[in-house]
């Protein structure tokens, strides 16, 4: 008997640099549960880059072609389908992901709309695609009476005017009946170097809130994996990563919360101590709970940041997207508790929400700020399928207005020819905040990412906080004189500016047929369009810094009234700004591990910044008997990762932007100061 040939990708592009770098999992899972079902009646692969799926249709294609969906590559998918039809007519064109509306009306014109799918997997895909596999084998492979009836937790069309809804499937309780992708070796192939492990311990997240795939009514019951399997995929992955492969992501949407999530990080904490991995940790931290969070991720040696996922501290705003179950005092009470045990901390804000204003939007990076959290990563409102906040009535609700723009780095050619991109879009103005009240908010975004997020200038900001100065007129300062700077960086602020306007369309439509031209798809590779600002140009901040340090300097001596200081705290001052210049110097040059500052200082400036809240000590106790030599250098396993890193992401802007986020932690692309 014939096997049934079977395709799965859950794809990224890899055009300038990978845009999702993670394992495939999610298809892992179909996979493995569909091989349980079926066995040596399926053969099943498994694909990630755009160029592996290709040559595997032309070589041979498949009776069944799977695609995972989301906002990241739903393009593409279709770009695959395109051409499966082409080659294949028969084949059965599969889709399952998030991306799709939430609504029963706007979902059946989403089918109707994407002709090239023919069926459509609801929620958890495991049980919905051994589905159609199953009635795929009982009608011997005729799609055509494939489509006559419905298959549970499936919709697909019938023709271009009918849809077939299967039953909604319960989800799963016990999700060690699906198995592991990892222990049944379907992932065994990804581990190339390129791609991170990611890994499922729990499945559902009990919050609402409406601008999340996971807000839905459905998935708010949480469901474990047990902590055996945990700990057995913990293993094979530690058994199977390359060794320039640093960093595990957990898929779970609030790590730490549960109370499980202690045991789990104490087993990592054991193989990292035996394994020097992982050296960085990217999860999603509970909202709540973050006593348990912090006494959890504590375990895992700075490896993971604490995340306050805010996204704004104003009670109207949380009211309106349905985040008023999240404590954020106590979530923001913690930070002193994580900082005095010098464990990383993060936390996030969206601007644009419903209700939201310029004010309270700089509110809450104000508060933020002041708590000392050691960045804060900003996002734009996206308005994605399957999420409450896309809805017309919210839309019409609140007054949101948007705007389309590239996805960064999703963006790639086909052999034939075929451009794809993605696409998103995102809220730029609404009732409560007018779209250059968007922009001049984008401005604090920015200048926050490249003075607070990248702690250079921490020390600064922590003898501000000292003497109680407010830190947000800092950054407003700045940017309501940034042209009375140096040229270099008037034109940076501008450029800026001018991009984040300059990457906004009124239309999807418009948008892509511009980058389906060949000239506008060069800018594409050139670095010119589809990639994030934030992150590109914090990476060419980077190299212009030295040209802003006195800038910058004077800025903040005005702000903490330089001349009323008294001669020990002046001389303290100039000692970190020299501090603060060395920890930034030659970072990317390929000589960086031999090219190390050393100087002469006065005052113990790592022993001040350590828990210097709560420390009563003056400046004067922390001046040493006599001058002392501080080095700043990278360590070796420092060097070994940034390296490992700028081989996968590049050099490029948007390569180091990659890079510096992927590290896990600005100061691990700092140099580390050590008294010699």
């Amino acid at each position: 008997m014939t096997k049934l040939k079977i395709y799965l990708a859950d794809l990224t592009y890899n055009t300038v640099s990978l845009a999702t770098d993670s394992l495939p999992l999610n298809i892992g899972f179909v996979a493995a549960y569909c091989k349980q079902q079926f066995g040596e009646k399926v053969d099943i692969k498994l694909f990630k880059y755009p160029q592996d799926l290709e040559k595997a249709i032309k070589d041979s294609t498949p009776d069944i072609l799977g695609m995972s969906n989301y906002p990241w590559n739903f393009n593409l998918g279709l770009s695959f389908f395109k051409i499966i039809k082409e080659i294949s007519p028969n084949t059965v064109t599969v889709m399952g992901g998030p991306n799709i509306p939430l609504y029963d009306e706007d979902r059946t014109s989403f089918i109707l709309k994407n002709p090239l799918i023919d069926f459509y997997v609801y929620l958890e895909g495991e049980e919905p695609f051994s589905n159609l596999v199953e009635k795929f084998f009982e009608h011997k492979n005729n799609a055509n009476k494939l489509k006559m009836n419905p298959i549970d937790g499936i919709v697909h069309r019938v023709d271009n005017n009918n849809i077939i809804k299967g039953t909604w499937l319960k989800r799963r309780k016990i999700l060690d009946e699906i198995p592991s992708p990892y222990l049944g070796g379907f992932m065994d192939k990804f581990f190339d170097g390129k791609l991170s492990p990611m890994i499922e311990t729990n499945r559902g997240c009990p919050f609402t809130c409406t601008f999340c795939h996971e807000g839905h009514s459905l998935i708010t019951k949480v469901n474990y994996f047990s902590l055996e399997r945990v700990y057995e995929e913990l293993d094979y992955i530690v058994l199977k990563r390359p060794p320039s492969v640093s960093h595990l992501m957990f898929v779970d949407p609030n790590f730490g919360m549960y109370e499980r999530d202690l045991e789990i990080c104490e087993y990592i904490s054991k193989i990292q101590k035996d394994k020097n991995y992982p050296r960085a940790i990217f999860a999603s931290t509970g909202k709540n709970r973050k006593d348990r969070i912090a006494k959890a991720v504590s375990k895992l040696n700075g490896t993971l940041k604490f995340w306050l996922s805010v996204q704004s501290m104003d009670e109207e705003v949380l009211k309106n997207i349905k985040r008023q179950n999240i404590k954020i005092d106590a979530m923001t009470g913690l930070v002193d508790t994580y900082n005095s045990q010098e464990l990383p901390s993060s936390s996030e804000s969206i601007i644009c929400l419903p209700g939201e204003t310029l004010e309270s939007h700089i509110n809450t990076l104000s508060k933020l700020i002041d708590t000392g959290v050691e960045s804060i990563t900003t996002y734009n409102l996206m308005l994605l399928n399957g999420t409450e906040m896309t809805l017309k009535s919210t839309r019409e609700k609140f007054g949101l207005k948007t705007h389309f723009r590239i996805i960064p780095r999703d963006f790639g050619k086909l052999s034939d020819g075929t451009i794809s991109a993605e696409i998103e879009e995102i809220v730029t103005s609404s009732n409560s905040m007018t779209f250059d009240e968007y922009v001049t908010g984008r401005i604090y975004h920015l200048l926050i990412s490249i003075l607070w997020n990248n702690i250079i200038y921490s020390p600064f900001f922590k003898f501000m906080q000292k003497k109680n100065i407010s830190l947000i007129n800092f950054f407003t300062y700045i940017k309501n004189n940034y042209k009375q700077g140096p040229k270099s960086f008037a034109n940076f602020i501008d450029s800026f500016i001018k991009d984040t306007k300059g990457e906004l369309w009124e239309s999807q439509e418009s948008l892509l047929e511009h980058v389906k031209k060949e000239e506008n798809y060069q800018k594409l590779l050139e670095g010119k369009l589809g990639h994030n600002l934030l992150q590109t140009y914090n990476a060419k901040s980077m190299h212009l810094l030295s040209e802003w340090n006195d800038y910058f300097y004077d800025i903040f001596k005005e702000q903490i009234k330089y001349d009323s200081l008294s001669s020990e705290e002046k001389n303290f001052i100039i000692e970190l700004k020299n501090y603060c210049v060395s920890r930034i110097h030659n970072i990317w040059g390929d000589d960086r591990i031999n090219d190390n500052p050393c100087y002469e200082f006065n005052y113990n400036i790592i022993d001040w910044l350590k828990n210097f809240k709560n420390n009563p000590k003056k400046i004067s106790e922390f001046k040493f008997n006599e001058p002392k030599k501080i080095e700043f250098c990278f360590t070796k396993q420092q060097n070994v990762d940034i390296d490992n890193n700028l081989k996968r992401y590049g050099k490029t802007p948007t390569g180091i932007g990659r890079v510096i986020i992927k590290m896990g932690d600005p100061g691990k692309v700092l140099r580390n100061p050590s008294i010699i």
